[in-house]
């Protein structure tokens, strides 16, 4: 309903792309797009954390099409102060649980319900939006554990979907969309939502067509909105 899931589903109806737009609350700019492409947008109640809202969720799109050939799970928190250290943290609130429900619980729920719908497509792509917050590999904080843990565990899923469901034809990815101006990433970052999603857009639309060798290690899932192989 915002950021870089308003830009992105913007995105993909511009290229001509059915697109089926999962919200928890924010309509009213999906609703604006929605004037414009009536007949090519659907906007589906979905709160990630709830599995009734994901199978109902499932359902309706089930309705309305026999097949998707592409899911993004885009839907993400950043809860708590990025700023305290480990001493100041109060582990009892349930910030810590509910970002791991959304970020990392969440898109593994609706992989699950919509995997019957991917299945029944020709292209079977699976794309998490992740961050580089997740990369062990390349972690540079002191803090923000909460949100890095939970992206981190969506790489792990990420990796795991990819070893269950490669050998049927899907193809799956974990993108770092950048660090964007959003209610999350804060007015002094580099990208506008609609550059982030532009150059999504590209890396899913390269993955159809010419999809890269995933080497030894996994090394190719993980990747900017740029296309650049991230470290895990």
């Amino acid at each position: 309903g915002r950021g870089v899931g308003l830009a992105l589903t913007e995105k993909f109806l511009a290229a001509g792309y059915r697109v089926f737009a999962g919200v928890r609350k924010t309509y009213h700019l999906l609703e604006e797009v929605k004037e414009e492409y009536p007949a090519a947008l659907s906007l589906i109640p979905l709160d990630v954390t709830e599995m009734a809202s994901v199978r109902a969720a499932a359902a309706r799109v089930a309705a309305e099409t026999p097949a998707l050939e592409i899911l993004i799970n885009n839907a993400g928190v950043y809860l708590g102060d990025k700023t305290r250290p480990l001493e100041e943290l109060d582990l009892e609130d349930n910030h810590l649980q509910q970002t791991m429900e959304v970020n990392a619980f969440g898109p593994l729920r609706v992989v699950q319900q919509f995997l019957p719908l991917l299945a029944a497509g020709r292209q079977k792509i699976i794309v998490n939006i992740s961050s580089e917050a997740g990369s062990i590999g390349d972690c540079w904080r002191k803090q923000e554990y909460a949100y890095t843990m939970s992206k981190a565990a969506l790489n792990m899923q990420t990796r795991i979907l990819y070893n269950y469901l490669s050998p049927r034809g899907f193809k799956v990815k974990a993108i770092h969309p950048g660090w964007v101006r959003t209610d999350m990433g804060g007015k002094e970052a580099d990208l506008d939502p609609a550059t982030s999603a532009e150059g999504i857009f590209r890396v899913i639309q390269k993955t159809i067509t010419e999809e890269p060798a995933i080497k030894e290690g996994g090394e190719g899932i993980f990747l900017d909105y740029q296309g650049k192989i991230l470290r895990w």
